[in-house]
């Protein structure tokens, strides 16, 4: 998903790259907790049963589809800040805040979609300057990855 902020008076464009997702973390353990609510009456229906080992399985389910789960929110919360100045394009990758922060002049950047070497792979999105590459966008799909090179590709070379 990519959203461009408003742009400043300064002609700075900012664009905030993010995953799609399809649930909030509340959604996902209000969905969770009926999982588990479903398959602990029945891993206690066959307790009761006489079916001991039905129970224990049941848990192993519970925490390895909770781990699965809580694994896909944590990776969905990861963001990508591309903001492009007159003179400097900073890219800001984090989750709540950003954790890692590349600078680039402006002026060398070049934006490459970089096609894969197999049919089924995904392509690349890279912004490269001086000999350094940094991809972007690597959670989404082909055509908003196209879409988002083509952004930038104007975007930088709007006043070069």
């Amino acid at each position: 998903m990519i959203h461009e902020l408003k742009a400043a008076p300064d002609q700075r464009r900012t664009f905030v790259i993010a995953p799609n997702q399809s649930m909030s973390w509340k959604e996902l353990l209000s969905v969770y907790c009926g999982i588990a609510a479903v398959t602990l009456a029945i891993g206690c229906y066959f307790w009761v049963q006489g079916l001991t080992l039905v129970l224990p399985f049941s848990g192993v389910e519970l925490l390895a589809l909770g781990a699965a789960l809580y694994i896909t929110a944590w990776r969905g919360g990861t963001r990508e800040v591309i903001t492009i100045t007159d003179d400097s394009v900073y890219v800001e990758t984090g989750r709540s805040r950003p954790e890692q922060r590349h600078d680039l002049q402006r002026y060398w950047t070049k934006v490459v979609l970089r096609r894969p070497w197999v049919a089924w792979y995904p392509s690349k999105l890279l912004l490269c300057s001086h000999g350094r590459e940094i991809e972007v966008g690597r959670f989404l799909n082909e055509e908003e990855r196209r879409g988002l090179a083509k952004i930038l590709k104007s975007a930088i070379n709007q006043y070069a």
